[in-house]
């Protein structure tokens, strides 16, 4: 029998080694690659409650660019309303919307404080892929 040290005590190994014999795997990219679109046509729409949803790995890219689009809009006029009018009328409609239309609040509050610019798109991209990323 063995004896082994952890943490400076010594144990008694009570099971003999088992030699078994080695598999080699083989990566086949083409398989690989084949599978992983059909995982991603299947996830493509997400349904949950009756609301649709776009995963990460969504493929449909016009839908999510727009979906963005509607987001950054919105965090603009919330930045003007709040922040340039300081209009709490326009702003609470504003809300609303985006509560209509079911957007994470937290989304647009990152968008609003987190981007340098909110005239630069690209900015604005970054600031939420960013938070995307950590939810």
């Amino acid at each position: 029998m063995e004896k082994l040290l952890y943490r400076g005590n010594e144990y008694t190994q009570h099971k003999g080694i088992v030699s078994k014999k080695s598999v080699q795997l083989k990566y086949r990219r083409s398989i690989y690659n084949q599978k992983r679109q059909l995982i991603f046509k299947i996830q493509n729409d997400l349904i949950y409650r009756g609301s649709k949803y776009l995963s990460k790995g969504s493929t449909n890219k016009s839908d999510r660019s727009e979906a963005n689009k509607k987001v950054f809009s919105l965090a603009r006029e919330l930045i003007n309303a709040q922040f340039h009018l300081a209009n709490d009328e326009l702003s609470r409609k504003l809300w609303n919307e985006v509560a209509a239309l079911k957007i994470d609040p937290k989304r647009i509050i990152n968008i609003m404080y987190k981007c340098c610019s909110n005239i630069d798109n690209q900015s604005m991209l970054e600031a939420d892929l960013d938070y995307c990323s950590k939810e």
